[in-house]
């Protein structure tokens, strides 16, 4: 997947992992690294965070592309992230959205012509503890 080639994921060790056919699920790996490990040997909250910021936008620009063949305008509109425990070791993320989701965006471009969404994201690490939660709110909009 291109992204994985995108400079801040790359050096920040961030991989894709899977995308769903119809772009409602992607899976994100943080691959542990001396790019980003603080001098506690922890993860930088900087990466954890930065892949967290765009997935939920390209899954709604990639939903409304493919089932509507509408063009949208999509950005993170804000983020915050809470940090519940050090990340030691890999990081993992798995994002989803629902057609629900897509239909009550849809819905608001109907009748707005934009609309926020807001998503939950937790960072896990291998034993599956969850070392950083992001609350994510994904603008959509029409052009």
């Amino acid at each position: 997947m291109m992204m994985n080639f995108y400079p801040p994921f790359l050096f920040g060790r961030v991989r894709v992992k899977y995308v769903s056919d119809d772009f409602k699920q992607v899976k994100v790996r943080v691959k542990s690294s001396l790019l980003n490990t603080n001098l506690s040997r922890t993860m930088f909250g900087g990466t954890m965070f930065s892949a967290a910021d765009p997935f939920y936008a390209l899954m709604y620009w990639q939903n409304f592309a493919h089932q509507y063949q509408q063009k949208v305008r999509v950005w993170l509109k804000s983020a915050e992230i809470k940090y519940k425990k050090p990340a030691v070791g890999d990081m993992y993320l798995d994002f989803k959205i629902s057609q629900e989701d897509v239909e009550r965006v849809k819905l608001g471009l109907e009748t707005k012509g934009k609309h926020n969404e807001t998503h939950v994201v937790h960072l896990t690490d291998n034993q599956g503890d969850v070392c950083a939660t992001v609350e994510l709110v994904t603008y959509i909009g029409l052009p």
